[in-house]
């Protein structure tokens, strides 16, 4: 058995064992606020696991480890007014394979200029029913497995990005497409990437979020039925080398809730906004 035979069986027992291994974060993950944003997934995955060009693009990626926690404001009536998330992130990346606990990305086609992969992600229970007395009676939400596309191009000063995931385990059958745009600045060693753009959700997964169902329906909570919405968000990210191989994260988010959000009763603010802090080690 020659040594470039050895070499590839040791990459992909390394790759099986990491998957395993974020399957197992995974799980610390879902015990997490349920409130924990889709778009800090994609920050994170941007700035915590930059893709390395290797000749390789499937295994001559990098491991990252590292803690990752995020205070967010709750915008559900009754609920505690902020949560705190504490998340684990461990992640292999490679130039067209992304596996993590902030999802996963296969780039399925790549130029210079853009990319389009496909995506796998986890979204996960909007409310518990026992975040609050009024939540109290609500249908417990399931967690959703979600799959789609994304595809990025670099477009003026920044780049312009793009996503749609649809419900796949009939969690919510709805379906979610994000369109963002972000701009990089660097100010010595510190990297800021800041931006903007809109989400919009289906009146499924709307419903989902802040819907109230004939049988959840008590003397002061009525019916209501969501509309699809447009969520306006704005982000920004900075990341501080310490070491070559150790970084630190900040991110910060918010998103202005529309009518089809704040004309439920169990919305009681128009916006939610989040800070989060992390260090990561990449090896």
């Amino acid at each position: 058995m020659n040594f470039y035979r050895v070499s590839n069986l040791v990459g992909n027992g390394l790759i099986l064992l990491g998957t395993g291994l974020c399957a197992s974060a995974l799980l610390l993950f879902i015990s997490t606020s349920a409130n924990a944003q889709q778009g800090t997934r994609d920050i994170l995955r941007e700035e915590v696991n930059p893709k390395q060009d290797e000749a390789d693009p499937w295994l001559g990626g990098v491991w990252q480890f590292g803690a990752y926690g995020q205070v967010e404001s709750n915008p559900y009536r009754g609920a505690d007014s902020v949560d705190l998330d504490p998340l684990p992130l461990l992640a292999y990346d490679a130039d067209r394979l992304h596996i993590g606990t902030d999802g996963i990305s296969v780039t399925a086609w790549q130029n210079e200029f853009a990319s389009l992969d496909v995506l796998g992600a986890l979204r996960m229970k909007p409310f518990e029913n026992g975040d609050s007395e009024y939540l109290r009676g609500m249908k417990e939400r399931d967690m959703a497995y979600e799959a789609g596309i994304g595809f990025t191009s670099r477009l003026w000063r920044g780049e312009v990005g793009a996503y749609y995931l649809t419900d796949l385990n009939d969690a919510h059958d709805g379906h979610e497409l994000d369109l963002t745009y972000t701009i990089p600045m660097d100010l010595q060693n510190v990297t800021f990437d800041w931006g903007g753009g809109v989400r919009w959700q289906s009146d499924k997964l709307a419903n989902y979020h802040v819907g109230v169902s004939g049988t959840e329906v008590r003397s002061d909570r009525n019916a209501y039925d969501a509309d699809a919405a447009f969520i306006p968000h704005l982000d920004v990210s900075v990341t501080y080398p310490i070491t070559e191989s150790i970084v630190l994260l900040g991110t910060g988010g918010v998103e202005l809730l529309p009518d089809s959000y704040t004309d439920s009763p169990l919305i009681d603010d128009d916006y939610v906004y989040s800070i989060g802090l992390g260090l990561v080690y990449n090896f």
